[in-house]
């Protein structure tokens, strides 16, 4: 049976520098301030959708390994809670490649754009982890409002419960999309 994976991922922002729902940049970033990835979710499904194996891994940033206030409030990512149970990009990077291995790999926004970008700022040059974004599909074939197009309230367009306090938590959202395709019937192939 052919597998599915799931993947979203948090990243370090500051207030202001994030996109909206409705994806308008709100102010450009500064030179310093790096998408670096501080938290892989990911979910393994069958093509019934059900759930199989799932991984949330806490990753260490290099250029600001101190969390501002703004992203740890977005996240619910502690600084202690990084120190504890983070690794580094590279050590993540092998975990979520064996984890992806013989799957497809979705995610809905830019995580595959941030997952080369992360790549690039740890010089690791392997990029056979293929991530589609399907973004654009749920919006278009299965008509979802770009005002719910965003991970952490998708689900809410088809009546699911909002659960605030886990917005934005990678493996909450990945979770979130999933109940998604398992409702609008998402074509997986």
């Amino acid at each position: 049976m052919k597998k599915y994976v799931i993947l979203d991922l948090e990243w370090t922002s500051w207030k202001g520098n994030h996109r909206d729902g409705d994806c308008i940049l709100l102010q450009k970033r500064k030179d310093w301030q790096k998408k670096e990835i501080i938290q892989i979710g990911a979910i393994k499904f069958d093509e019934n959708y059900k759930i199989v194996d799932s991984l949330n891994i806490y990753v260490k940033p290099i250029f600001n390994p101190i969390l501002g206030d703004y992203i740890k409030k977005l996240t619910g990512i502690s600084q202690e809670k990084l120190e504890k149970k983070g690794t580094t990009f590279a050590k993540s990077y092998k975990i979520i490649k064996k984890f992806c291995k013989n799957t497809k790999v979705f995610s809905n926004g830019d995580d595959g754009l941030v997952m080369k970008i992360n790549l690039n700022y740890n010089r690791i040059k392997d990029k056979k982890l293929k991530i589609k974004n399907i973004k654009k599909i749920l919006n278009k074939k299965y008509k979802i409002p770009n005002k719910f197009l965003p991970s952490p309230i998708i689900h809410t367009f088809f009546g699911y419960k909002l659960e605030k306090s886990e917005m934005h938590s990678a493996i909450h959202d990945s979770h979130n999309v999933l109940k998604v395709l398992k409702k609008t019937k998402f074509s997986l192939v």
